[in-house]
């Protein structure tokens, strides 16, 4: 589930990014074959306030809900008080910041990011700066982040005990515009994570005992990442086809691999449909590195080899489709409804575990 998850929060950040006025409702749905799901609203609002400076923002709340038994398979979290029952948590977070033009080609953008949970907070700032060059065919956007998470556990007296987690993110993309039809982008990511980096909900066995410790990770993380994406559109087919790679490894001895597909493909002016597909998969985590075999566990589904599978499709609607034949209607011409279905899964044995995604959005552009 965190992983179909990180997806929607992909989405949500493009929004928070786009150089354009525009406010988006968006809700999603999430469930999983653990009886794991997850319900979020969400919106989004980028505005000019006067011509050259944008206030971003995003507010997202959602409802998470465990079924009585832990899952050590899923990730899902929860407490052992009352592990007969099932486990509900609610969790809120916002996105501010605002984006300023110095001059024709160069913008920077400021946000803070706060999220919080009942064992859970999370605190974010991000900077970026994004400079466009020959006749804004090229351009380089540099972007930092520092988080500072406050990682709880609630123990079986109702309290809290809490632990720090750091992590600093670097990354830079680069954009050509290879003609009026094509479109080639890149990129690289390095993150630096320091703190609780292990579940502390998770329990796992001591070899030969019937004893058990909770799970325990190395507390410094390493993780880099290169990607390439390549946006064409033809003509005959009236349609543009997204392709993606992104390749992974880190210092806990891990490599993915991640390939991403999307056909976006106009049935009429006013209506695309966008099949998706994506393929994932990584090796096995090894923290020989960091000390005997015996010191950190690797029980997570996260740090196994496995491959995954997701496949989807969304369907777009622009409401001037609408508005074009009432005049009252005006306000929607800049407006479209979007629907997304998606399916997960992965080949790790026995569970084959999945996850189903339904996203419903409205944004007006202005």
């Amino acid at each position: 589930m965190l992983q179909v998850k990180r997806l929607l929060v992909c989405l949500f950040a493009c929004v928070a990014a786009a150089h354009a006025d525009e406010i988006v409702y968006s809700g999603y749905m999430i469930s999983d074959n653990s009886n794991n799901s997850v319900a979020t609203t969400a919106f989004s609002l980028a505005k000019t306030l006067w011509s050259r400076t944008m206030i971003l923002m995003d507010v997202e709340l959602d409802q998470t809900t465990v079924p009585p038994l832990e899952d050590a398979v899923t990730g899902a979290s929860r407490p052992t008080r009352q592990s007969k029952s099932e486990f509900r948590k609610n969790r809120g977070q916002i996105l501010a910041g605002l984006g300023q033009d110095l001059g024709e080609n160069t913008r920077v953008t400021a946000q803070y990011y706060f999220s919080q949970e009942p064992d859970y907070q999370s605190q974010a700032v991000i900077a970026s700066l994004t400079q466009d060059f020959l006749q804004k065919n090229f351009t380089v956007s540099l972007r930092a982040q520092y988080t500072y998470d406050s990682v709880g556990e609630i123990l079986d007296n109702g309290s809290v005990r809490n632990a720090g987690k750091e992590t600093h993110r670097a990354s830079l993309i680069l954009t050509q515009l290879l003609s009026p039809r094509s479109i080639l982008r890149g990129g690289a990511d390095a993150v630096r994570r320091h703190g609780l980096l292990s579940d502390p909900y998770r329990k796992v066995e001591i070899p030969g005992t019937a004893d058990t410790v909770i799970e325990r990770h190395p507390n410094m993380h390493f993780q880099y990442a290169v990607w390439s994406e390549i946006t064409q559109y033809l003509a005959p087919i009236d349609g543009a086809f997204i392709v993606k790679y992104r390749y992974y490894w880190d210092d806990w001895g891990m490599k993915s691999n991640t390939a991403d597909f999307q056909f976006n493909k106009y049935l009429t002016k006013n209506w695309i449909f966008t099949p998706q597909y994506r393929y994932y998969d990584e090796t096995k985590a090894n923290f020989e590195g960091y000390g005997s075999t015996g010191t950190y566990d690797a029980v997570d589904y996260k740090l196994q080899q496995f491959g995954s599978n997701g496949a989807g499709a969304a369907l777009t609607c622009f409401l001037k489709a609408f508005s074009r034949n009432h005049p009252t209607w005006d306000f929607l011409n800049n407006s479209s409804v979007s629907a997304l279905y998606l399916h997960y899964f992965n080949d790790l044995s026995p569970t084959h575990y999945s996850a189903d995604l339904v996203q419903g959005s409205l944004k007006f552009t202005f």
